[in-house]
């Protein structure tokens, strides 16, 4: 009697014990699907539909178990069973999402090497697209969490590294052009978002970003490329265009000198509400200079990497 007794009683701490490492995963995937985050799935719906499903299964599970856990005449026989089958699944999630967040960070670690060689050697680049994507992703921290939401944070990143490169469909004589553009070229460099989006129309999951960057030179009060205004504009393209604005202005170019940071914030909030969005003028403009200046000092050091031909990190 005494034996039988210990073996209940071990079951039930295994039981008790397999609920609570099923919570364990439950939790950061709830999180995960609340922040609709990027650690497990690059796709937007991948990731939303995976989640869900992991959700459900955890749900049923847990429940299930209590369930189980009250009728005594089944508990001797299911509890060693389910709790590995919560010890396997677990750690088999857990092992799955450390794997798709390592292949994402070497994939944009790739990208990004590319993207710094291409620009290292255009005097009128010279790392812009990376530090579009240092400024976007630090205007990306300082979102509020209903605002963050509305945005895959992979996606963003890479629409700004994605952002000017249409422009290698574009001739060098005008892009470098120091005088002024003719209506034609005009109409020609206003082309380099479609193009964008006519490099990466096949891949289906990059159609978001796509989307992002062809509207991203729309202004909020209308007059932009394709006449969009205000919130029918998307977020991330308002973000993006705020942030390649800043950068813009702020590094040299072989036409104009550079800003400084004072001067180009006085400069953004000059065009907010007619150029650039209010709202994510006003949250750029109030984060600490400091934090935004590392994002310029950041791209600076790896673009030597690239100059050098001293790729090793």
């Amino acid at each position: 009697m005494t034996s039988a007794i210990d073996i209940t009683i071990i079951n039930e701490y295994l039981l008790i014990a397999g609920i609570f490492l099923m919570f364990f995963n439950f939790l950061p995937t709830l999180f995960y699907l609340v922040l609709r985050s990027d650690a497990m799935h690059i796709d937007t719906g991948l990731t939303f539909g995976t989640n869900v499903a992991v959700l459900v299964f955890e749900v049923s599970f847990i429940f299930g178990s209590m369930i189980i856990f009250s009728i005594d005449s089944l508990l001797g026989h299911l509890a060693l069973p389910l709790f590995c089958t919560a010890v396997i699944f677990t750690i088999t999630m857990i092992w799955a999402t450390y794997q798709m967040g390592a292949l994402n960070r070497r994939s944009m670690e790739v990208l990004e090497t590319l993207v710094g060689v291409i620009e290292a050697g255009d005097e009128n680049l010279d790392g812009h697209s990376l530090h579009v994507q240092n400024l976007s992703m630090l205007i990306y921290d300082y979102l509020p969490f209903y605002e963050k939401r509305k945005i895959n944070p992979m996606n963003l990143q890479y629409a700004s590294l994605f952002l000017d490169i249409g422009k290698l469909g574009i001739p060098r004589s005008i892009i470098d052009k120091r005088g002024k553009l003719t209506p034609r070229e005009k109409q020609l460099i206003q082309r380099h978002p479609e193009i964008c989006v006519e490099i990466f129309e096949k891949i289906p999951s990059f159609t978001n970003v796509t989307y992002w960057v062809k509207y991203h030179h729309e202004r909020v009060d209308g007059t932009g490329y394709y006449h969009m205004k205000g919130n029918d504009i998307p977020l991330a393209s308002r973000i993006l265009a705020v942030a390649d604005t800043y950068s813009a202005i702020t590094m040299p170019r072989s036409y104009r000198p550079s800003l400084s940071h004072e001067s180009a914030v006085a400069e953004l909030r000059l065009v907010a509400g007619s150029q650039l969005d209010e709202y994510l003028v006003n949250l750029f403009c109030a984060i600490p200079q400091k934090k935004v200046l590392e994002c310029m000092a950041d791209v600076r050091d790896r673009m030597k990497k690239y100059q050098s031909g001293d790729f090793k990190w």
